[in-house]
């Protein structure tokens, strides 16, 4: 799909959902920015200055209908109160699909069925010195280099196990 092509599809849905009565911001930039580094995304919305900036990954480009669905998801994030997947975004989700014939998530279905789109596997435990709980850890964190610096819900100190 062409940049401009991209451009007017954005602007032809946004249209679409002011018709449906979603309050979409004024302040949206008409250009729809490809992101070819983004691997665990499909898109996102980036407010800076009181403008949106609509980005999507530069691999979902051949695929229209998912193309369409994540536009859709992204400009909804421009509404008042929207920037997380609360009540109100879901509400809207709801209504959008329903009007535009597609289901709006925060998943995608990846081989078969809807998952997260990040499926990191856990790389670090840290365990509680009280009571024994483990915590799984994704990522290197502050918590996972330094533990006992942390507390567990009981008050316990964090050790790192793996």
């Amino acid at each position: 799909m062409t940049p401009g092509e991209l451009n007017t599809l954005l602007a032809n849905l946004a249209e679409a959902l002011r018709k449906i009565g979603i309050p979409l911001s004024r302040e949206i930039q008409p250009q729809v920015v490809v992101n070819t580094r983004a691997k665990r995304r499909l898109g996102c919305c980036i407010r800076k200055n009181g403008v949106f900036t609509i980005e999507v990954s530069n691999g979902i480009l051949e695929d229209t209908s998912l193309l369409r669905a994540t536009l859709v998801h992204e400009l909804l994030h421009t509404c008042y109160g929207c920037q997380n997947h609360g009540e109100r975004w879901k509400h809207y989700a709801a209504k959008a699909g329903e009007a535009l014939g597609m289901e709006i998530q925060r998943t995608v279905p990846l081989e078969g069925s809807a998952q997260r789109l990040r499926q990191d596997s856990v790389k670090y435990l840290l365990r509680c010195q009280s009571c024994g709980a483990v915590i799984p850890r994704r990522r290197m964190s502050k918590a996972v280099k330094t533990p006992a610096r942390y507390r567990c819900s009981c008050g316990g100190k964090l050790e790192r196990i793996q």
